[in-house]
This record gives structure tokens, C-alpha cells and sequence, in this order.
């Protein structure tokens, strides 16, 4: 049986990839927004920026002894939870999400994925007792004022599409919690690599068995680039996630997420000279901010006070 991994929570350390993590995320939407127009098959699309970002953090874990050392040690319930990670993250619900946004409308979609982190909020509670201060529970309200302002909310429509979209959403939600449950034991890196490697070879089996694999042949050069690319925003985006779920609380980490569509408008206006947003939306966004802001303060100052109360712990071992 392999001896638990002994772990020691880092606040600071924590923050700090969340942040990243989120300017590296409202990078990617951007880059995304010319890569995906480039291919008519959104799975495929996904199956090869997926599929990068897998391939590269297999090679990493084989070339590592000790890490393949701990798979080989690894009990039947991890083993288990990795496939699950592998299925809620990293295949099935974005599957769910694709063919859902072809039976509704974007902005349906759109709502009931800026509720994403309301959800996680919710699972965390429920299953990690993760516990949210009067002040952090005040910053979801108001991220969920601001993920929410400027939007028609009167079209959307809940319909086929709609759930197909809310499943996935679900989904995606119990893969962030089930990633915390799984690095309490396993190392960060077996934990990444078994979602996005598994995941990516269950997207490949499914796109195998519509017919999608079989346009891969007919890729042109610049499709392959901008796989390439995003596939590697993307594998710096999972690395710097993992790293802040490890550290602090995941309620904390996706909601500070939510501050991505700020970079995205930002890189635009970089890009462009123009924000490209309406007035009601660019308040939307930094209610937004604010929101973010105020969770970042009081749920570092919680966090760090429980970790030093906690004492201090030997940092993460292979052994």
C-alpha cells in the first residue's frame, strides 16, 4: 500500500497559481476565439489540445522514477477516483458541453457556465466541508451579480441543450472537488496527468467511434500550429491550477477564475486598441473584480491563520 503523502498547505503559494491561473485562462479564451474557428469539429479540437497537454505530462511522469513508482503503489479506491477524475474532467463533460451549444442558444450556455463556481461551492461544502467566512460568502454573491450583469437573462431558454450544457457544468464541478479529495494522498503531478492522459484517451476512443478521428488526416498546417499552441496555454493552465487546489480551498480557486474574461477583454483591447464591450458589460466586469478582490482577501487571511494554527508540516514526499 503506498504511504500517504504528507502535505503541507501553502496559502501564499496557493493565491498566487490561482491568480495565474486565471490570467492564463483569459489568455487562452482569446487565443481560443480564432483557434476554434479554424476547425469545424469542436470535439476534435478539443481531443488535440487535450491530447497535448496529456502527451507531455505522461512523458514527464515516465521519465520520473519515483512517480511511476507511486502509480505502481497506488490502492484500489485512488485508482479508482483517477478514473473519475479522468471521466468528469477530462472526456465526458466536455462532450456534454459541445453537443449542448449546438441545441441552445450561446447565451444560455453562457449563463449556466459562469455558474460553475457556484456549483463547486456548493459540492465542496457538502463533501470536503470546506467552510466559507460571512466576508467570502458575501464575494460569491456579488461574482455572481457580476458574472451575471449585462446578460439577457430573458433568453435563456432551458431546453435539451440547456441541460446537456448544466450536465456538463455539474460534471466539471465534481472534477475540481474530486482533484482536491485525490491530492490529499497523490501527488500533484499523477493526479494532473491522470486526467488529462486517461481523458484524452477517452476523447480519442469516442471521436474514434463517431467518425471525427478520421478528419484528422486532412489538418492543415495551421491547425496543427494552433493546437499546438493552445494545447500548451492549456498545459500551463492545468499545471498552475492543480498547484493552487493543492494549497487552498478549490471554492477559492474557481472563484477566483471568474476574473479571466477581465484578462480576455484586456489582451483584446491590447490587441485591437478597442475594449469591444458595451458599458453595462464592462461593469459587469469589474463587479466582477471587486468581488474576486474581496475574496482573495479574506480567504487568504482565513486560510493562512488555519495553516499556521495547524502547525508546521514536512512538505510533499515520494516516499
Amino acid at each position: 500500500m503506498m504511504s500517504k503523502l504528507t502535505m503541507k498547505s501553502r496559502p501564499r503559494l496557493g493565491y498566487g497559481f490561482a491568480v495565474l491561473a486565471a490570467i492564463i485562462s483569459g489568455i487562452s479564451i482569446y487565443v481560443n476565439s480564432f483557434g476554434v474557428k479554424l476547425f469545424h469539429d469542436a470535439t476534435l479540437y478539443t481531443l488535440l489540445k487535450n491530447g497535448v497537454v496529456g502527451l507531455v505530462l505522461l512523458v514527464v511522469l515516465v521519465v520520473l522514477p519515483a512517480r511511476r513508482a507511486e502509480f505502481a503503489r497506488l490502492n484500489r479506491a485512488q485508482s479508482g477516483w483517477l478514473v473519475a477524475l479522468a471521466i468528469t474532467g477530462g472526456s465526458v463533460p466536455y462532450v456534454l458541453f459541445f453537443n449542448g451549444l449546438l441545441l441552445t442558444n450561446a447565451i444560455t450556455a453562457s449563463v449556466i457556465n459562469h455558474m460553475q463556481f457556484a456549483l463547486v461551492a456548493l459540492i465542496a461544502a457538502i463533501f470536503l466541508r470546506e467552510r466559507i467566512s460571512a466576508a467570502m460568502g458575501a464575494g460569491l454573491v456579488v461574482l455572481l451579480v457580476g458574472a451575471t450583469l449585462g446578460t439577457n437573462l430573458g433568453k435563456v431558454h432551458w431546453d435539451t441543450g440547456a441541460y446537456l450544457v448544466l450536465a456538463s457544468s455539474v460534471l466539471f464541478a465534481i472534477d475540481f472537488v474530486i482533484a482536491k479529495h485525490l491530492l490529499k494522498d497523490v501527488s500533484t503531478l499523477s493526479v494532473m496527468t491522470s486526467k488529462m492522459s486517461l481523458g484524452s484517451l477517452m476523447l480519442l476512443a469516442y471521436s474514434a467511434f463517431t467518425g471525427s478521428l478520421a478528419k484528422v488526416v486532412h489538418l492543415t498546417p495551421a491547425q496543427w500550429r494552433i493546437s499546438v499552441l493552445v494545447g500548451l496555454i492549456l498545459l500551463a493552465f492545468t499545471v498552475a491550477t492543480f498547484i493552487a487546489i493543492r494549497n487552498i480551498s478549490v471554492t477559492s480557486v474557481i472563484a477566483i477564475g471568474q476574473a479571466s474574461p477581465i484578462v480576455t477583454a484586456l489582451v483584446g483591447l491590447a490587441a485591437t486598441g478597442k475594449l469591444g464591450l458595451p458599458l453595462i458589460n464592462s461593469l459587469g466586469l469589474l463587479v466582477t473584480l471587486v468581488a474576486v478582490g474581496a475574496i482573495l482577501i479574506a480567504g487568504a487571511g482565513r486560510e493562512t491563520r488555519e495553516a499556521r494554527s495547524i502547525g508546521a508540516a514536512p512538505a510533499e514526499t515520494a516516499s
